[in-house]
């Protein structure tokens, strides 16, 4: 099966929208960062024959007629799809795409899976519970905290703060950060592999999985490479892990109204120094849209072509 051609909105800064109240306008900053990282999908997410929007009229005409699909389905997203004459698919309100993809519905997910306790996740909905969770050590962590706004992707909305009375530039960071949502506390650790689980969650709520793959991130948390996962690396218990780590997350979005393409996190790490046993966190982060490694996952699937996986998302 060909893939039938489609009109893609690639909008990579989609958390930094959903976490801006009313109308969003990239900075030109953000919009060089897009750009760039866009060009990482062309021939992988997006096929020979698609169409990007680049949101001029004159270079958007060839796609009038298309059916459309965004990286995230945000308002400006589905607009600039419209603007062309595009039909995008069926989307979630913007309510529900907001909710699932803030940090906290992933720990609220995290907390019903068997085997989380290994793990700290803390959440802080005000600066004095932010204080406190960093005034003692992490379990099983020496170097501090990982604190995470509600929103942020590839390495974004993030910062490592020792345990203890933060700086001033932290104090204000925090500051800064809660007026955007909760926060997310957890231990800097040690990661010596790094997992993804991408699929579908269909309009009845089915949820279709692809094959786990490796992932490779900057030590600031940007995504830099996915590979095939093997049997060497990836060990059966840690794939029935992942596999129900995935479902859950996958049925949680379904749940809360949410269908179309998604990806969760894990990664494996050791408790203390070099030599220690290693961990796996299976569910670190719900990432409700298309992800980098969507088609490594879907390449790798026996049971569906990337063409029959774009085509059940139409």
């Amino acid at each position: 099966m060909s893939a039938r051609p489609v009109a893609w909105v690639l909008n990579l800064d989609a958390e930094n929208e959903l976490e801006t109240e009313g109308s969003y306008t990239p900075s030109r900053h953000m919009q060089a960062i897009v750009q760039r990282e866009s060009r990482r999908l062309l021939h992988t997410l997006v096929a020979p024959g698609d169409v990007v929007l680049s949101g001029e009229e004159n270079r958007d005409a060839g796609a009038h007629g298309l059916p459309g699909l965004c990286w995230s389905p945000t308002r400006s997203a589905i607009a600039q799809l419209e603007r062309a004459g595009v039909q995008p698919v069926a989307t979630p309100d913007v309510g529900i795409l907001r909710e699932v993809n803030a940090r906290p519905f992933a720990a609220r997910v995290r907390a019903t899976l068997a085997d989380n306790d290994a793990f700290a996740k803390q959440l802080a909905t005000s600066l004095e519970q932010a204080l406190e969770l960093l005034s003692v050590t992490a379990d099983h962590a020496s170097e501090g905290w990982l604190v995470r706004r509600s929103f942020g992707a590839s390495g974004r909305g993030r910062r490592h703060i020792a345990a203890g009375s933060p700086t001033a530039a932290e104090l204000s960071w925090l500051e800064k950060s809660l007026r955007t949502g909760p926060l997310i506390l957890e231990p800097w650790v040690d990661i010596t592999r790094e997992f993804t689980r991408s699929g579908w969650v269909g309009h009845t709520g089915h949820v279709h999985a692809a094959a786990p793959c490796f992932q490779a991130t900057t030590r600031e948390g940007a995504w830099a490479k996915t590979a095939a996962a093997d049997a060497d690396g990836l060990s059966q218990a840690e794939d029935r892990e992942l596999e129900a780590a995935f479902f859950a997350a996958g049925k949680a979005l379904g749940e809360h109204g949410y269908h179309g393409p998604f990806g969760i996190d894990s990664f494996r790490y050791r408790t203390a120094g070099p030599g220690t046993p290693e961990v796996l966190n299976a569910l670190s982060e719900i990432n409700a849209r298309f992800t980098m490694d969507w088609t490594t996952g879907m390449g790798q699937d026996p049971g569906a072509t990337l063409a029959s996986a774009r085509e059940a998302l139409l």
